[in-house]
């Protein structure tokens, strides 16, 4: 015979069906009140000799034991996802080393970056801290009791092109008197960057909001935005110090090695140590430059700009953004030619975008299709007698890249250093000009160092175009070179 302790059953019919089943087993019904208040009393009794004992009172017994169960519970899921994530960690480990052992690869540091170990540039901290931030002040500043003052922000925006300009100048002054070792000046000057910083930090939610705003108009306007006014990816930049690029080529041609991101505060002593450095192990042709801007998300623009680069800036840095979403822009990294494709596209857009929304913002009636700058190499004999830098740095590439190209590299890298030098006696003072810098500023086609042809391409394919975002949705379907020229030669342009 077995005995089943068992509840009462609710249905009668239930019951009979459950004892015709066993119908050798002898049902014992015990009522559940009683066996629930027995319960209740032995816990009680535990609890309360447990009080007697520690002398904790009950609240804390209890709050003790719920922390126990939960630290349990913790370590019971922590062991749980153990079981399988080290396994896999493990396989991983094991997948990557027969690999690198297969290919013969081993991971070795390049000059580069053993050179700039420690002034690298976190790109994911500036995203991490400054993306929540600008848009959990943008979600507050949208709330229905939130009380914003437009003449305020107003005043700020008033106050921006003044700011700027005291922090290039308090910069300049910081640069000329660590150059004299004046540690009073210096200590002085620190400290007005430092308050106009502060400053800066304080109405740029508010002056970021107000032209995002407007870009984002100017952007519906000539139709790049989605559906209705949805814009994809939203405008979206902080105002700030922007980082330094290191750029690399080789001796023998101007072509990009490779490019590292630096942090905004370098002295001019570290950035020869880098270059040096570099130079000397891996014998590239290697300078350290500053940015005017970069596609993170938010995009980052400069804190020193007057307020119409500023606005061009934005609107260069947003259209990499959209791109990055159609073929154009994520075969941004394909080639030289398709670079260089990006980013003078996004120079002309950023200045058509940018002026129309700085003439707007100020009344000014400022010429926003700008044509490229074509030097004339056949003006010798004419009696100009005034310096012109673009013509000047643009010579300085031909007849450079044409010493290169007879194998004369440290005959061209003299001739550079003799212009670097004649160009700061006419008071432009660019701190090294050789193979690399070339190869940087060359990728943007509509820079004086630029030896292509396709800036002038795009602005005759702008001029066909109705306005700057026809133009960006015309050519956003492109991802390879040969294309482009394919599409041009079905424009008729050469």
């Amino acid at each position: 015979m077995q005995g089943v302790i068992s509840p009462t059953p609710h249905n009668p019919h239930h019951s009979e069906s459950w004892r015709s089943l066993f119908p050798n087993t002898v049902s014992i019904i015990v009522p559940m009140r009683p066996l629930r208040n027995i319960t209740r009393w032995l816990t009680l009794r535990r609890l309360r000799d447990l009080r007697t004992r520690s002398g904790r009172g009950y609240h804390e017994i209890v709050r003790r034991r719920r922390q126990r169960q939960a630290r349990r519970g913790r370590i019971r899921r922590t062991c749980v996802r153990l079981t399988y994530q080290v396994p896999i960690a493990i396989l991983a480990a094991l997948g990557f080393v027969v690999i690198i052992l297969h290919s013969g690869d081993r991971r070795v540091l390049q000059p580069e970056e053993i050179a700039t170990a420690g002034f690298g540039y976190n790109l994911t901290s500036f995203e991490v801290a400054n993306l929540p931030a600008k848009w959990a002040h943008r979600i507050y500043s949208s709330l229905p009791w939130t009380d914003i003052d437009t003449d305020e922000r107003n005043a700020y925006l008033d106050r921006y092109p003044d700011l700027a300009r005291e922090l290039r100048r308090a910069r300049e002054s910081l640069r000329l008197a660590l150059a004299r070792n004046d540690e009073i000046s210096v200590g002085i000057h620190q400290t007005h960057i430092d308050n106009l910083i502060a400053e800066r930090n304080q109405i740029r939610d508010a002056v970021e909001e107000l032209l995002e705003a407007a870009i984002s108009t100017e952007i519906i306007n000539i139709g790049l935005n989605q559906d209705g006014e949805f814009i994809w990816p939203p405008v979206d930049f902080r105002i700030d110090d922007t980082p330094h690029v290191l750029v690399t080529s080789p001796r023998d041609k101007i072509e990009r090695h490779s490019v590292r991101l630096l942090q905004p505060e370098l002295t001019e002593q570290e950035k020869l140590q880098m270059e040096t450095q570099i130079f000397d192990r891996a014998d590239l042709s290697t300078v350290v430059l500053p940015t005017g801007g970069l596609a993170s998300y938010p995009n980052l623009v400069p804190s020193d700009y007057s307020l119409q680069s500023l606005l061009e800036v934005s609107a260069h840095e947003w259209l990499h953004a959209y791109l990055i979403f159609h073929p154009l822009g994520r075969a941004y990294w394909a080639n030289a030619d398709m670079t260089s494709l990006n980013e003078t596209l996004a120079n002309l857009f950023g200045k058509e975008v940018g002026r129309t929304v700085y003439n707007q913002l100020t009344g000014k009636d400022i010429p926003t299709l700008e044509p490229p700058y074509i030097p004339d190499l056949d003006d010798e004999d004419e009696a100009d007698e005034s310096f012109d830098p673009r013509q000047f740095l643009h010579e300085t590439r031909i007849e450079a890249e044409a010493l290169l190209t007879e194998g004369k590299i440290a005959e061209a890298e003299t001739y550079m250093e003799s212009r670097r030098q004649t160009l700061v006696e006419n008071g432009h003072n660019i701190r090294k000009i050789n193979q690399a810098y070339f190869a940087f500023h060359g990728t943007y086609a509509d820079s004086p160092s630029s030896t292509s042809p396709l800036a002038r391409q795009i602005y005759e394919l702008r001029q066909q175009s109705p306005n700057a975002g026809q133009l960006v949705k015309t050519l956003q379907s492109i991802n390879d070179y040969g294309d482009f020229e394919a599409f041009l030669a079905e424009r008729g342009v050469e």
